[in-house]
């Protein structure tokens, strides 16, 4: 068991250091270590988060060196493999240690994100997540746990211990626990931008979890294990290109919009294999939403919507078409029509030429935002399915599309439009 010892120094006491998820099972260990330690002149007081120990030499015992501590502590914890710090922090000491270990620990932490361009008078649950109206529509302001005046997100997460440890050292240090806040906190937005967001009404679209209207992220960490770890509140440009709505964003409220029974139970941790397909297509729907061009947004939609709905790889042209149709259909004919003749048209005429033509979209006959918007749709309603059937795996999805298109009307139509395409 590692353990590492910084010297006192000036009126700083002096620690050795270890992992507290190393300690259960040594405390009589450390006790009898205590008394040695004791014994030859040392004050020595454990933490009581049980990750070290805290020590100075008694007066009159006269100067000891670094070295000298150094071999004392050794003789006394000799359960510990004992070596000098090269850090004269605590915290990045036991830093070091956790990068170190074979399964590094967590600390369970409440995060709350402010959330903008998001409007709603009351507060309410989305899953683990609560969203707290701001401060002036709030009826109990004395129960936010945050001074931030604006609504926000907040939610429980285990982040890595050794990220918090570095805090305070490097920008880069803080980016990366508030890049992790952000991305859990997304994971909520999505579920919001499933419900709200429109590409034909951007408007409705609220600014990415974090953002400031400074550009800056912020996040405030209070970490809720037993810690010496303080409640922080953390603010970069953790991002440095960003989106933000100049406008309202969209008007929410606590009531069930398509998808979000099924969506609050991915967010409670619903793993199965459809589950985390739909958790990845949001994710990219998400980053279609912030993205820069509508060829951008487009084709990431595509991309999203295939990796949803998992056609095999054999499936080309027609048939891949008819497949997503089955799907975005959910089984009815008129409907199957009317979405393969609109998706062939989105595939083999928006998405080949932007892709295989190299064109944009100001060269196509096609308003880009309702071409986006209807691609949106075929995913929701792909995801609807998933949750009207109750579907958990790939093979299930893709057999209830092909019982489907086995039917004669969807085959012969299917033919049809071979034909049509030769």
């Amino acid at each position: 068991m590692k353990a590492r010892i910084i010297a006192p120094n000036g009126n700083f006491s002096g620690n050795l250091l270890w992992r507290k998820a190393e300690l259960p099972g040594k405390e009589a260990l450390l006790n009898e270590s205590i008394k040695a330690i004791s014994a030859i002149g040392y004050w020595a007081s454990p933490f009581p988060e049980g990750d070290g120990v805290t020590f100075s030499p008694n007066e009159g015992e006269g100067e000891r060196t670094s070295e000298q501590m150094l071999a004392h502590f050794q003789a006394a914890f000799p359960w510990l493999d004992i070596s000098a710090s090269p850090f004269a922090s605590g915290n990045l000491a036991l830093a070091e240690l956790e990068a170190q270990a074979d399964s590094p620990q967590t600390e369970p932490c409440t995060v709350i994100v402010p959330v903008l361009k998001l409007h709603f008078e009351e507060s309410f649950d989305l899953g683990p997540f609560q969203l707290v109206c701001a401060r002036q529509f709030d009826p109990e302001p004395h129960e936010r746990l945050s001074d931030w005046q604006g609504s926000y997100l907040q939610f429980n997460i285990d982040l890595p211990y050794a990220d918090l440890l570095r805090l305070n050292r490097h920008v880069s240090d803080e980016d990366v626990v508030i890049l992790q806040c952000l991305a859990r906190a997304e994971q909520a937005l999505d579920v919001i931008r499933f419900g709200y967001s429109s590409f034909k009404r951007p408007e409705y679209t609220p600014n990415p979890a974090g953002q400031l209207e400074s550009g800056f992220y912020a996040a405030e960490i209070i970490p809720i294990g037993k810690t010496h770890l303080k409640p922080i509140n953390l603010a970069g440009i953790s991002r440095p290109m960003s989106a933000s709505n100049n406008w309202l964003g969209p008007q929410i409220e606590d009531s069930i919009f398509r998808g979000r029974p099924y969506l609050e139970e991915i967010l409670h941790g619903r793993s199965d294999e459809l589950a985390l397909a739909v958790k990845g297509a949001l994710r990219f729907a998400r980053q279609a939403f912030y993205a820069l061009g509508d060829e951008s947004r487009f084709l990431t939609l595509v991309f999203a919507l295939d990796g949803l709905a998992h056609p095999d790889k054999n499936l080309k042209g027609m048939d891949h078409r008819a497949y997503i149709a089955a799907l975005t259909s959910h089984g009815n004919i008129f409907r199957f029509k009317a979405d393969l003749d609109r998706y062939n048209v989105l595939y083999s005429k928006v998405r080949n030429e932007l892709v295989h033509k190299g064109k944009d979209f100001y060269e196509l006959p096609y308003p880009p935002a309702k071409c986006c918007d209807d691609m949106l749709d075929y995913l929701k309603r792909v995801v609807m399915l998933i949750e009207e059937l109750d579907l958990q795996e790939v093979r299930a999805l893709r057999a209830q599309a092909l019982h489907w298109l086995a039917q004669p009307e969807f085959a012969s139509h299917v033919e049809q439009e071979k034909q049509k395409s030769k």
